[in-house]
């Protein structure tokens, strides 16, 4: 009977099957090939193999050989990047790595420790293959547009699920806030990107990532956030080694204060490991299979739905038509307070205060479902009217709207009911742009909804709620 495996040396076997896995996408004789539809990202890759080079000689020699010949496909600044963020944990074993391959090459990766280089002759085996696969996106864009920043900031755009983000979000990609900022501006004046100023936030906005990808080719199923992923389980390891001889109760003091630390970056990759409160006699147990069952889904290229690239469009549209009959709701309340005060104007000289903070209150929420809807994720439906659309009015009309919210007369300042209609006046106006906005939005999304599905899309609310408020109180 063979000898039971300890968590490390389960650990260590599973994080070398997610690198064969992912070296073997990239041209390396492995067995296990699983990673077909996740994006493979380079330098987390290259750190992988350096942690777990030891545990696995014969991968690190595959990698290593790959990388004698296809290491211009590296980005070394992000490499350098990634390495200090994750810390002094990996310093000496990527070094190893590193100055290995500085000896064979013409490259000149970073160096974090004084070490000695292994000797090692390249066999040269490895073939790249064609880079069109969707799992080497990232390479491809690096072909295409050259290593660095900009051909990483494709795979963002084509990987990523945002609506509009800053040079600050992008920063996560590994290159300096301020050369990110330089580049998405210039990708602004091409017109890729658009770009508004919100609360002192420049924020970007992807308007042609159809076209893009008509260019590039298919984006892979999941991209995972490869960096936060390896932090978290390089992290984790050294925990286990570093805690190794001591008893369980040490070893669940020292994981949960490294999880306590870690909380932001668990929480952006999805991960819930077990609560302490909940079962401190057997923590260490259920924490050790939680570690290992989330590895080993990995290495077996599952990721849970999690990280997907490209959503059901179906499922997209249906998501967005619930902010915009939050909106419809706030816009159709508002428009029977206007219709109802003109209309019976003896009914409205007894009741026009109530029915004016009703209005204050309707536009409040209509402030905040409006910017719930624009910060939807409108470039998942790939379609670039939409983006217009929604750009146009970004850009035109939702600051000086929000602003005319913000200075609206409030209600002790309303001294009859005249004051209270000229007040309606003036919004009339306002509304009257907002709802060009909301019909061309529907117009469509019942246009994208028919030509994909042959179905005509109902787009507005099966029940209006806030109408009924006013009613209740004109017949009151």
């Amino acid at each position: 009977m063979g000898k039971i495996k300890t968590i490390i040396q389960q650990l260590n076997d599973a994080l070398a099957e997610i690198a064969w896995s992912l070296w073997t996408e990239l041209g390396v004789a492995g067995n296990f090939r699983r990673h077909k539809h996740c994006l493979v990202s380079l330098e987390e890759l290259i750190i992988l193999t350096s942690v777990i080079a030891d545990y696995d000689p014969r991968l690190r020699d595959e990698a290593l050989d790959w990388c004698s010949r296809y290491h211009h496909f590296v980005s070394v600044s992000r490499l350098k990047t990634l390495v200090k963020k994750i810390g002094t944990p990996i310093f000496e074993p990527f070094s190893i790595f590193s100055s290995t391959l500085n000896t064979i090459t013409q490259s000149n990766w970073p160096i974090f420790s004084e070490v000695i280089p292994l000797k090692f002759i390249p066999s040269e085996k490895t073939i790249l293959p064609h880079l069109n696969a969707p799992s080497l996106l990232q390479l491809r864009l690096r072909s295409f547009f050259g290593v660095g920043a900009r051909a990483d900031l494709f795979t963002y755009f084509l990987t990523e699920i945002k609506s509009d983000f800053t040079a600050s979000d992008a920063v996560d990609i590994g290159y300096g806030k301020r050369s990110l900022a330089e580049l998405l501006d210039s990708l602004v004046l091409s017109g890729f990107l658009t770009s508004t100023i919100i609360r002192n936030q420049r924020k970007y906005e992807v308007v042609k990532a159809e076209q893009l990808k008509r260019l590039i080719g298919e984006p892979p199923e999941f991209s995972p956030p490869w960096h936060h992923i390896l932090e978290i389980l390089i992290s984790l390891r050294s925990d286990l080694y570093r805690s190794e001889k001591s008893s369980d109760t040490t070893k669940v003091i020292i994981i949960r204060n490294d999880l306590e630390r870690m909380k932001n970056l668990l929480a952006s990759t999805h991960l819930s490991p077990p609560l302490l409160e909940a079962c401190q006699d057997q923590y260490w147990e259920l924490f050790s299979k939680w570690l290992l069952d989330y590895v080993k889904a990995i290495a077996q290229g599952n990721f849970r739905n999690q990280f997907k690239v490209n959503s059901d469009g179906e499922e997209i549209i249906f998501f967005l038509i619930q902010y915009v009959h939050k909106v419809d709701d706030c816009l159709d309340g508002l428009e029977y307070v206007l219709s109802f005060s003109k209309g019976d104007l003896v009914k409205h000289s007894e009741i026009y205060r109530e029915s004016y903070q009703l209005s204050l209150s309707f536009l409040n929420e209509l402030k905040e479902d409006l910017q719930k809807l624009l910060g939807f994720p409108f470039h998942q439906l790939m379609d670039d009217k939409i983006s217009d659309i929604t750009y146009n009015y970004s850009k035109n009309h939702v600051q000086t709207f929000l602003k005319f919210i913000e200075k609206y007369t409030s209600l002790n300042q309303v001294n009859d009911p005249r004051q209270a209609l000229r007040q309606y006046d003036i919004l009339q106006g306002e509304l009257n742009k907002l709802h060009n906005f909301m019909n061309e939005l529907r117009d469509q999304l019942a246009k994208i909804y028919f030509s994909r599905t042959n179905i005509h899309l109902l787009t507005l609310p099966s029940e209006l709620f806030k109408r009924h408020i006013i009613i209740k109180l004109y017949s009151s």
